[in-house]
């Protein structure tokens, strides 16, 4: 419901806000999926000393500002936007995108990845339990795929309720 003079775009998302954080969760979820469907399956591919190395040379490389600020940061985007007066539902869809995002992401990626990461990036050689670390790596990698898509999408649809009903 609009008050008389108010402007119709009054009460939305700043541009600005809702850019940064689709551009966040889409990066995520391009890098996540990539990781599920080519790199998984090239790490697979390798003979269990290369996969070692090339492991460790992922987490090296993984393990940077840029990516450090794209992969934790997204759902804090909109935090820093509440409240925003009149926007009835805000919060709600806003809970709900993080939530996908902090248990989906975040927390798989420290209950599951960290942990496999800690026992490969010391071993001087390939661990006997190799390629079952890789299988429940995998399975972790896509449930955050999933989680970052669905939180992008419920950020999405967020974004995209029209004024009237917000």
């Amino acid at each position: 419901m609009h008050l008389v003079n108010e402007p119709r775009d009054a009460h939305r998302v700043p541009l600005a806000l809702e850019l940064a954080t689709a551009i966040g969760l889409a990066l995520m979820t391009g890098f996540l999926f990539n990781m599920s469907v080519v790199t998984a399956p090239a790490l697979n591919a390798l003979s269990p000393e290369q996969a070692l190395a090339a492991w460790k040379g992922i987490n090296a490389t993984v393990h940077n500002p840029l990516f450090s600020g794209t992969a934790f940061e997204p759902q804090c985007w909109l935090s820093c936007a509440q409240p925003l007066p009149g926007i009835r539902g805000f919060e709600n869809w806003c809970l709900g995108f993080a939530l996908l995002y902090v248990v989906g992401v975040i927390c798989t990626t420290f209950a599951v990845e960290t942990g496999i990461d800690r026992a490969i990036v010391p071993a001087t050689q390939p661990p006997p339990k190799l390629p079952g670390m890789l299988s429940t790596w995998l399975l972790g990698n896509h449930v955050r795929t999933l989680s970052a898509l669905a939180a992008f999408i419920v950020a999405w649809l967020g974004f995209r309720r029209s004024p009237s009903d917000r």
